[in-house]
């Protein structure tokens, strides 16, 4: 069949996306590593279908539900973690995702014919509601997207999508028609479908090339937009800075931009705007480095140990406070401590000090 070469060229392009997003150090490695699974998932199965048209051998066939059942997961856990301040999802939201997954591979395992078409049916069914409450959240919520990638970012939502909904619509039918006409009469359909699987996999892939190539847009883009902070963004930042050293909110793991803007009175898009034109950084970056500060006081002065200070910060991933203290200091915390808080001058100057020099 014509199609079966493509599902290996497509297994091969999505392996080459998945290194290109992983690439994008700009975005959380979270977020980078969620799209990886996703992709690679996504090429090991079109292997499988590959396999098992072209030479009849159905030796993978067990495999293909249970990778099947991690790809929307993967996809809307790495696009969650771009909504969040740490950049990844809070340890009870990925503990349900994997009890979701667990119960997936469970009812595959279930000695009934179409069990897996049901489980991954299941589970695609769950991340396609999911992925289109992402969907409708504005671009402020995604706090680690420039807005230039915004429009790349929906792209790539619509285009995955658009994959699980075409998926989802194949397993059904492929389900209903072995239910109601046997198992041969599916087969039989799963092949003439495996030009539209092809489709769907191909867009999907593409959807994820449009947001590796608008999340990886370097700071200077930024700049074709608008080079120079405007008199009402530094108004609004000088706000902000003023509001953060009163009431110390960056401590707070659940603060959010929309949160922030409702404190000042002022739309949402117009903070996340005035730090990245005064600052170049971005709203999560501008809290993590107060969070580093603070955490930086506490090291100095206290004995409390590193994960305390991580929480007293406004941290929840540990991963996450380790990278964002080293970015700003050079060191982790515990060398950091150790070295008896050795760091360059200029390194803690507030972060509009530090742009402005």
């Amino acid at each position: 069949m014509t199609s079966i070469p493509v599902a290996w060229l497509i297994s091969i392009f999505a392996l080459l996306i998945a290194a290109i997003v992983f690439r994008q150090v700009r975005m959380p490695l979270f977020a980078r590593v969620s799209f990886g699974v996703a992709l690679i998932s996504i090429a090991v199965v079109a292997v499988f279908v590959g396999v098992r048209f072209q030479f009849n051998d159905p030796a993978f066939l067990v495999l293909q539900p249970y990778l099947a059942a991690v790809t929307a997961p993967a996809f809307w856990a790495g696009f969650h973690a771009l909504t969040t301040q740490d950049g990844m999802p809070s340890w009870d939201t990925m503990r349900r995702g994997i009890g979701i997954v667990c119960l997936a591979w469970v009812i595959t395992a279930l000695p009934f014919a179409w069990s897996a078409s049901a489980a991954v049916i299941l589970v695609n069914s769950v991340y396609v509601m999911l992925l289109f409450g992402l969907l409708r959240l504005p671009a402020e919520r995604y706090v680690h997207v420039p807005p230039q990638a915004f429009p790349a970012l929906r792209i790539s939502l619509w285009g995955s999508m658009a994959f699980l909904l075409l998926v989802l619509l194949i397993d059904s039918t492929v389900l209903g028609t072995g239910l109601a006409a046997g198992e041969a009469r599916a087969m039989r359909l799963l092949s003439d479908a495996a030009v539209a699987v092809v489709a769907t996999i191909c867009l999907g892939v593409a959807a994820g090339l449009a947001f590796a190539i608008g999340a990886g847009r370097q700071p200077e883009d930024d700049a074709k937009v608008s080079s120079e902070p405007q008199d009402e963004d530094l108004k609004v930042f000088a706000r902000l800075t003023e509001m953060m050293a009163e009431t110390s909110l960056y401590r707070d793991s659940e603060i959010t931009v929309a949160r922030l803007g409702r404190r000042l009175g002022v739309p949402a898009r117009s903070v996340s705007s005035a730090v990245n034109r005064v600052t170049g950084e971005n709203i999560s970056r501008y809290i993590n480095g107060l969070r580093v500060q603070h955490a930086v006081g506490l090291l100095k002065r206290s004995d409390l140990p590193v994960t305390d200070i991580m929480l007293e910060a406004g941290f929840t991933s540990k991963s996450s406070f380790n990278t964002e203290f080293r970015r700003i200091t050079g060191k982790t915390p515990s060398e950091y401590r150790k070295s008896g808080g050795g760091v360059a001058p200029d390194v803690l100057k507030p972060v509009s000090a530090r742009s402005a020099s």
